[in-house]
């Protein structure tokens, strides 16, 4: 296996930097350090640090990155088709900035705000259960206006497997005798990761602006409020992500297509396309209530089989 060149890796090179930093901080602290300077000392040293990370990701070249992950989405449908699987290919463009994982990956430790980061790839990327979970709720809220729910929920439940979506749908509905047995779900979701930049890049400046806490506490007068802006990154609009499902047969493809999108369609590839745009378009990843994470599907990026 080939070593990967820091030289062309975000992530080990912030690691780097960090650990660095931080060595030639804490080989300059005196025994004799007053406390109160050592504690404004430590905010000065991360402030820096989380700067400089920010800095690079904005200047950074994820190009190579980004071909290289095309290049295993490949792979990735090639292998759902040669498992005799449907498969659902779309590129979908960021129409809002898009945060995903903010406790997760090695950036949550410098930023306080993380990101899913795939290592290996040198990339963000947003994890397959979070798409099928987005798709799945989705689902089920349509079933709220179809007239036949019980057959909705029941073809919502083969889709996504009766397990975490039959649990969903008891906390939605008043499921009465309601009775489905334990199955398998009929989709594959692989990540989803960007393989197109925005103007070259890949990240912009973001900020998250705490109002009620002061001290760590929740401050409950509005006139004792102080905003104490927390500056991040996030994903930059016009990034193109890839995602790719793989689909098994299921039954009565028409039908449920017909309940839930009006449209009677004939493959099972199809529906899972309608409902995998109809989710974009409604937002995928951490804070979609604040209109993150939204994206839309040009024609010509689809391809499904």
């Amino acid at each position: 296996m080939s070593q990967i060149n820091k030289r062309n890796n975000f992530m080990l090179n912030s690691m780097h930097m960090v650990r660095n930093k931080y060595k030639e901080y804490l080989g300059s602290l005196s025994n004799n350090i007053d406390k109160r300077k050592k504690i404004k000392d430590d905010n000065d040293i991360r402030k820096k640090i989380k700067d400089e990370v920010i800095g690079s990701a904005l200047s950074f070249d994820f190009s190579s990155s980004a071909e290289l992950a095309s290049d295993y989405m490949d792979e990735v449908a090639q292998a759902y088709k040669s498992l005799g699987l449907g498969v659902v290919d779309v590129k979908a463009s960021l129409s809002t900035k898009l945060v995903s994982g903010l406790a997760s990956g090695f950036l949550q430790v410098i930023m306080e705000v993380g990101m899913h980061w795939d290592p290996i790839l040198d990339l963000p990327y947003v994890p397959g259960s979070s798409i099928k979970g987005v798709m799945r709720s989705n689902a089920l809220e349509l079933c709220k206006m179809a007239t036949d729910k019980e057959k909705c929920l029941r073809g919502v439940l083969e889709i996504f497997g009766s397990g975490e979506a039959f649990n969903e749908a008891k906390s939605i509905y008043n499921l009465g005798q309601f009775k489905t047995t334990a199955s398998v779900g009929r989709v594959v979701v692989s990540n989803a990761y960007p393989v197109e930049l925005s103007d070259g890049k890949l990240f912009e400046g973001d900020i998250v602006n705490p109002h009620y806490y002061k001290n760590n506490r929740i401050v409950k007068n509005e006139y004792e409020v102080k905003p104490v802006p927390v500056t991040s990154i996030a994903v930059r609009r016009g990034v193109k992500f890839r995602f790719i499902i793989g689909v098994k047969p299921f039954r009565e493809v028409s039908e449920i297509s017909r309940i839930l999108f009006n449209n009677e369609l004939k493959t099972p590839s199809e529906p899972i396309l309608f409902l995998l745009a109809y989710s974009l378009s409604k937002g995928i990843g951490a804070r979609t209530s604040k209109g993150y994470g939204y994206m839309d599907i040009d024609v010509k990026d689809i391809k499904i089989w």
